[in-house]
């Protein structure tokens, strides 16, 4: 068992970011969310993992294949801002040799692309009233007409919920424009479920068969509604 003393014994140093007032949209950010939840859209608890993990990861380039009303849209463009705001890390959480802090801390144009091929005006109104348009480019176009440049930290798929269309969205995007070491996320892991009670989702048996090929890392997140599923593309040696 570890000594409480251990945690005693460490140093901060003063932490000015730290202890300004929050970027104001933040103490509006959970109602628009909760406001944004739609049927036919995401549930509220993947639209906090979705913020948390742009902000963990600290994302640079987000792409979202999918959008319907914005929820997510919000949520990731959301993450993205938050980044901007920043926060002081203390110095003895750099520890990590192989990383630049400096580079990774420094401000950076950050931004997430989304596809979708149905837009809402709900959508781009929700992005507005949340003033992340700076953050968003809305690419209104099916996922196959999309031709994306680089690669991006974070993929959520949530469009074509067939399995052909799940599948090629993942085989389209994941080898080419997800970074190594960066993350999918599948959404959708539960549902058609037919007169037995048998979950027949399309998502399921996609993130089933990544899983069964061991090319990813990967965590189900049980949210107790459509659920869904974190890959994580393996760091180059690893």
């Amino acid at each position: 068992m570890r000594d409480q003393a251990d945690e005693a014994a460490f140093v901060t140093e003063p932490l000015p970011t730290n202890q300004r007032a929050a970027d104001p949209l933040f103490g509006r950010l959970f109602g628009l969310m909760r406001q944004g939840l739609v049927a036919g859209g995401s549930e509220m608890g993947l639209g906090l993992t979705l913020f948390s993990l742009c902000t963990s990861i600290r994302a640079v380039t987000v792409v979202e294949v999918g959008r319907f009303k914005g929820f997510s849209t919000l949520c990731l463009a959301a993450g993205l801002r938050f980044l901007d705001d920043g926060w002081d890390e203390p110095a003895q959480h750099k520890q990590r040799p192989d990383l630049d802090y400096a580079t990774i801390e420094r401000p950076t144009p950050r931004t997430l692309l989304s596809i979708d091929p149905f837009p809402t005006p709900e959508a781009r109104a929700l992005i507005e009233e949340a003033g992340l348009s700076a953050y968003v480019e809305f690419l209104d176009a099916r996922s196959d007409e999309v031709e994306l440049t680089g690669q991006a930290d974070l993929l959520f798929i949530d469009g074509d919920h067939s399995y052909a269309g799940c599948r090629a969205d993942v085989e389209r995007f994941v080898p080419r424009h997800v970074r190594p070491g960066g993350y999918f996320v599948l959404h959708d892991y539960f549902g058609w479920f037919d007169a037995a009670g048998r979950n027949g989702s399309p998502i399921k048996q996609v993130a089933d068969e990544l899983v069964a090929q061991a090319r990813y890392q990967h965590l189900l997140i049980d949210t107790c509604y459509q659920s869904f599923v974190v890959f994580r593309v393996p760091d180059d040696g690893e």
